[in-house]
């Protein structure tokens, strides 16, 4: 007879693997043509387990964005994780940027995610505990490199600064190759990174 920590383990792992295979799944399809059967085959268990786990598809869609909010909150502490005194504001702007790259880069599907949601019609997100709190954390952010900025002014700088940071991973193909920028190319995110850095000067001197 299996034990309770065996039968723990088990539990944990399978949740895990159907959380995997959910995330890839509405990543690639969004979350109206992803179904439980093919989440089911893809995390390798069978049909109804998903919804023993999570209930229904829209619970097991909250728990992946609410993973990814996790994810994403996680943004700006690793910005600041590297400074033992406070940092200069172009050092500060230097961590945020390579914070942010270095996420997407890491964690392509959290875009791709959000994407889908935006698409949908979404108004899941803003329900989540863990994407309020990172949405927050780069308000303070930003209020912390402009001092007296107001939070509606920051609120907007955070949608136009998460703009830039992320045209690339957005319209790379669409508008990037026809401009004569590849995304693939070996030194594009080295030209990026020199662009961003220049874009954030700019706005946030």
């Amino acid at each position: 007879m299996s034990s309770p920590a065996l039968k723990s383990r088990n539990a944990a792992a399978t949740r895990s693997a159907i959380l995997t295979a959910a995330t890839q799944l509405f990543a690639a399809r969004g979350y109206a043509a992803t179904g439980m059967q093919e989440i089911a085959t893809l995390a390798g268990v069978a049909r109804a387990t998903p919804s023993y786990f999570f209930g229904s598809k829209e619970l097991l869609w909250q728990a992946v964005m609410e993973l990814q909010g996790q994810r994403v909150a996680g943004i700006v502490p690793a910005a600041l994780a590297g400074f033992e005194s406070p940092p200069t504001q172009e050092a500060l702007r230097d961590a945020l940027l390579e914070s942010v790259l270095n996420f997407h880069g890491q964690h392509p599907e959290a875009l791709r995610l959000i994407q889908w949601a935006e698409l949908q019609g979404s108004s899941l997100l803003q329900q989540l505990p863990a994407h309020t709190g990172a949405v927050q954390s780069a308000l303070t952010m930003l209020q912390r490199m402009r001092p007296g900025l107001s939070s509606r002014d920051a609120a907007h700088w955070a949608l136009s600064l998460l703009g830039a940071c992320y045209a690339h991973l957005s319209y790379g193909q669409t508008f990037g190759l026809p401009l004569g920028l590849d995304p693939e190319a070996p030194t594009f995110m080295e030209e990026r990174r020199a662009h961003l850095r220049t874009v954030l000067l700019a706005l946030l001197p």
